[in-house]
């Protein structure tokens, strides 16, 4: 009998790669992040605007260099507007995860005022445009966000535009079973946590995610993106889950 999304995400790999977004809602989802991304792109370097429609997400390192990417492209601008997330909450991909995780709550961690859905652009060949190995928990334990008395977080990571083992997202399985060291340092402007462990010690394993394809995972699981080695943008999506706790048998 195969095991529920719930169940592997608890379970000794601490995530799912079993669930995918149909060619539809990919197209959905992609359009969304282009027109955000064209949208604000036009607002920071309106005489460069037509130049990045004519290329494209897929092919925003092209001219990525004329501009000051760091400061363009902090999570805040990142995060889709509320419609776009009604939307994507209307997909058959977010209706599987409700089949499988019944209620869904979004988190709200920066306190935008609505469910916060982001993306992420990870040029090639670009170590700064990925963080260090990390838990979600950590940010959690950092800040000052609360979880729901009767809810678990989980996470869900879906490829949008992304080459099979050439980029994507790296995870340690079974790290989540573990509690390891870190502590909280400013970057951009914010409290993030860093690592205090060697990395070396740990057996990263990338997913083997095409277009579409999703991670859902534990948020004490230990991930970072991997380094972009292939030849477009990586683009992705993700967001934090509030998914009701399973009562306890016995």
């Amino acid at each position: 009998m195969a095991l529920s999304l719930r169940d592997e995400v608890n379970g000794p790999l601490g995530y799912s790669t079993n669930l995918s977004a149909s060619s539809d809602d990919l197209s959905l989802i992609r359009e969304l992040i282009e027109k955000q991304w064209l949208a604000h792109l036009s607002c920071c370097v309106p005489q460069q605007a037509a130049a990045f429609a004519e290329l494209g997400c897929a092919r925003y390192h092209e001219l990525a260099h004329t501009i000051d990417h760091g400061s363009i492209w902090p999570k805040r601008s990142r995060i889709l507007p509320a419609d776009a997330v009604a939307t994507i909450r209307a997909t058959s991909f977010f209706r599987q995860l409700v089949g499988e995780f019944g209620e869904i709550a979004i988190s709200d961690e920066d306190g935008i005022g609505w469910e916060e859905v982001y993306w992420r652009l990870v040029r090639p060949n670009v170590s700064n445009d990925i963080g260090p190995l990390h838990a979600d928990k950590w940010f959690w334990d950092l800040g000052d966000a609360t979880v729901p008395a009767d809810s678990e977080r989980v996470k869900c990571w879906i490829a949008i535009i992304t080459e099979t083992d050439r980029n994507g997202l790296l995870v340690v399985p079974g790290s989540h079973l573990n509690d390891w060291r870190f502590h909280g340092e400013t970057r951009h402007g914010s409290i993030k946590p860093q690592i205090d462990e060697d990395e070396a010690q740990f057996d990263l394993k990338l997913l083997p995610l095409a277009p579409g394809g999703a991670a859902v995972f534990h948020d004490k699981l230990l991930h970072r993106g991997a380094l972009n080695e292939g030849n477009t943008t990586r683009v992705s999506l993700e967001f934090t889950m509030f998914v009701k706790k399973q009562a306890s048998v016995g």
